[in-house]
């Protein structure tokens, strides 16, 4: 297992020796930088129980406890939306996910990579740990979602700057870089399932260099429209570049009616 932070360590020890003296606990396993072997002193503790369906309802109302084994006192413990179990920050800023799976909806391939820290029966993970096979490149696929996405949240931009809503214009610059982010790693054939603070490693040099030349935009509009102008022209190099090489139609109907909202309200080519 990758070294990091002894704090971190200390969580994962306490996991695969202190969990698996509950009977109702059938398996323990790690996902995120942890089963990846990407860890380092920065990483989260991601821990993941399989419990007996009958114990389910007892730990979706005391994961907090359980969390609390593991890490010792928190100054802040949440759930986690849709799942069972959640998330605490110890007084130390470490931060410790629990999340239970009950045995009639575990599923083994849910995520990219695993760490095995206990199988009761050995029938959970009958062949161990599960190789990533995320965050490598592979080849090129085509990302409709992201590529229709990314024409919506650009042609809102007429509303945003035409009522003035500058905060909200500059948060809207993330908002499409992020789809540019997903073409590029479907670019790359990389299929992104966990590592939500990391990139560095799956864009290329020229890919990191295109996203960190994206112009600064403040409250100006004028910066604001200029960052997408930017960031419209490299998706429209990439996405139709990626479209013929995937053999998917691009949108063209969807792409024209976009840019030429766009020109009418501002009086300049984002293509």
């Amino acid at each position: 297992m990758t070294a990091g932070d002894e704090q971190q360590q200390a969580v994962i020890k306490r996991a695969a020796e202190v969990l698996p003296a509950d009977e109702r606990v059938l398996g323990v396993y790690l996902i995120g930088s942890y089963a990846t072997g990407a860890a380092d002193r920065f990483s989260d503790v991601d821990v993941h129980l399989v419990v007996t369906d009958d114990s389910t309802e007892w730990y979706a109302e005391h994961w907090d406890d359980v969390l609390r084994e593991l890490t010792g006192p928190t100054v802040w413990a949440d759930r986690l939306p849709g799942l069972i179990g959640g998330l605490g920050i110890t007084p130390n800023w470490l931060h410790v996910d629990l999340i239970i799976h009950p045995l009639a909806g575990f599923d083994r391939f849910q995520y990219d990579g695993v760490k095995v820290l206990f199988d009761r029966d050995g029938t959970l993970f009958p062949e161990g740990d599960i190789e990533p096979k995320g965050g490598r490149p592979a080849e090129p696929y085509w990302p409709a979602g992201a590529v229709h996405l990314f024409f919506y949240f650009l042609g809102n931009l007429v509303t945003v700057l035409g009522r003035d809503e500058r905060v909200v214009g500059n948060q809207g610059v993330g908002v499409v870089r992020d789809q540019l982010v997903t073409l590029m790693l479907a670019e790359r054939g990389v299929r992104r399932t966990s590592g939500a603070k990391r990139l560095n490693a799956l864009l290329s040099d020229e890919q990191r260099a295109t996203l960190e030349a994206v112009p600064a935009a403040g409250s100006d509009p004028a910066d604001i429209i200029a960052a997408n102008q930017y960031i419209c022209r490299e998706f429209i190099t990439r996405g139709t570049a990626l479209a013929e090489r995937t053999g998917n139609p691009w949108p063209t109907a969807f792409v024209d009616a976009t840019l030429k909202h766009l020109h009418n309200h501002f009086g300049t080519d984002f293509a």
